[in-house]
């Protein structure tokens, strides 16, 4: 059987993913010294009768009884929407230098799966074809362990552009960095330096990015704050202030509003420390909680961080992002300057689930993007930025099942956003590169 290792994203109009989970169980043993290392993979059967892998497993070490975790993956990328089409369950014990032991497989379609699922019939044989036939241990060979389908449903889904078209308002706060690495603003190597003709880095990121969101919000007021600097008259250091200096509003009118009130803060707050930006996380994402309450798919927050540095509360941010991932909510972190970044790559949880206390986080809501690789391409700063937010929006939704809302549903659609959201996320079958004119 020839497999082909492919990566694609699938177009956009199918509504549909399977949820799957399986179990292996007495699968054959590969390691001389130990047990199998275990992983699966899904592929499609394509026209021509070879098969392209549309999914990998994570690998489940030193068990010969693997419990892998559920997946979600798009109808359309499984079996081109044809639930009769083959599908073929490899499985391997990893190796790694790459050359992965072949355990067995089977095939089966997306239709006998729910049939089966429906019927508890939910076992099927790993087969080896090199072994077929022969004995061992004077036993003629059946196969090589068996594997449970423990759950296989397929729920309708929405894309984004359903959930922003039925009425969803994306609600931006941004929070900037005002603490004393930055250097003094009155320089010109300061990060804060209001002097540059094109404006600082902090001037151009809340530019790029405000353009393109301000469309998804109907009000154009931002919430803006800033961190980490000594306010007057006491030179109190303060973590979420707004940059409007109104405790009781501090919404910002549109992008430009924005900017002048992050200019007059410059001239009236000293730049202090430390980065510490758990408070600002907990303070959106108590607005994320309350809209959480109403189960529709009204509001949704996104916490813009421009930061010129690692946080120093890094434990307390895992925390919190651990908690606001339940709740319709997203982070998006941008890295100003030339700092050492990487433990912001950690809070990008993109292969690894954050964890805090002995809980998980139930999604991944942090994108981090370091504005320096975009330094001769500002213009591609934001499909950076963005390239997560939608699947972060349906993910959430998706887990809750709630559908747009009913304007939608009855056929009168909201006017669309005049801009470009897009994201392709690797990995994921979902592509989005809606323009309207």
């Amino acid at each position: 059987t020839a497999v082909h290792h492919h990566r694609r994203g699938g177009g956009g109009g199918h509504h549909e993913i399977a949820c799957l989970k399986f179990e292996g169980n007495k699968l054959d043993k590969k390691d001389v010294f130990g047990k199998s290392d275990p992983f699966y993979e899904l592929a499609r059967q394509n026209p021509d009768g070879s098969f392209t892998t549309v999914y990998r497993s994570e690998t489940i070490e030193r068990t010969l009884n693997p419990r892998w975790r559920q997946h979600e993956i798009n109808v359309k990328r499984l079996c081109d929407g044809n639930p009769t089409q083959p599908i073929l369950f490899s499985c391997y014990d990893h190796d790694d230098d790459g050359s992965h032991d072949f355990i067995g497989y089977f095939t089966t379609t997306l239709s006998q799966l729910r049939d089966r699922a429906n019927a508890a019939a939910t076992i099927f044989e790993l087969i080896n074809p090199a072994k077929r036939g022969k004995k061992r241990k004077k036993e003629i060979y059946t196969h090589s362990g068996q594997v449970k389908m423990v759950e296989c449903r397929v729920e309708k889904t929405y894309s984004f552009l359903d959930y922003i078209m039925g009425g969803l308002q994306l609600n931006c706060t941004i929070a900037i960095d005002f603490t004393g690495s930055n250097g003094d603003p009155q320089t010109p190597r300061s990060l804060h330096y209001i002097g540059a003709a094109e404006g600082n880095h902090y001037q151009q990121a809340w530019n790029s990015i405000g353009n393109i969101v301000q469309d998804y919000d109907s009000d154009k007021l931002f919430p803006a704050f800033g961190f980490g600097a000594a306010l007057p008259p006491h030179g109190q250091v303060s973590f979420a202030f707004p940059l409007n200096g109104d405790d009781d509003n501090p919404s910002c009118a549109g992008v430009s509003g924005v900017m002048e009130a992050y200019k007059n803060a410059l001239r009236t707050v000293g730049l202090s420390g430390p980065t510490n930006c758990a408070p600002m996380i907990r303070h959106v994402s108590r607005q994320a909680v309350a809209a959480a309450q109403s189960r529709t798919a009204q509001n949704y927050y996104i916490l813009l961080i421009l930061t010129d540095g690692q946080f120093t509360d890094i434990y307390e941010c895992i925390g919190a992002i651990v908690e606001a991932a339940d709740y319709p909510m997203s982070i998006i972190i941008i890295g100003v300057g030339n700092a050492d970044f990487s433990d912001m790559e950690r809070l990008d949880a993109d292969k690894k689930a954050l964890q805090f206390d002995g809980g998980k986080s139930s999604r991944d809501i942090v994108q981090f993007v370091p504005m320096k690789n975009f330094t001769n391409s500002l213009s591609s700063l934001p499909a950076a930025v963005l390239a997560e937010l939608p699947r972060q929006v349906e993910e959430y939704y998706r887990k809750r099942r709630i559908t747009p809302l009913q304007n939608l549903l009855r056929g009168h659609l909201a006017t669309p956003p005049p801009q470009r959201l897009s994201g392709n996320p690797a990995g994921h079958s979902t592509s989005y590169e809606v323009t309207y004119s």
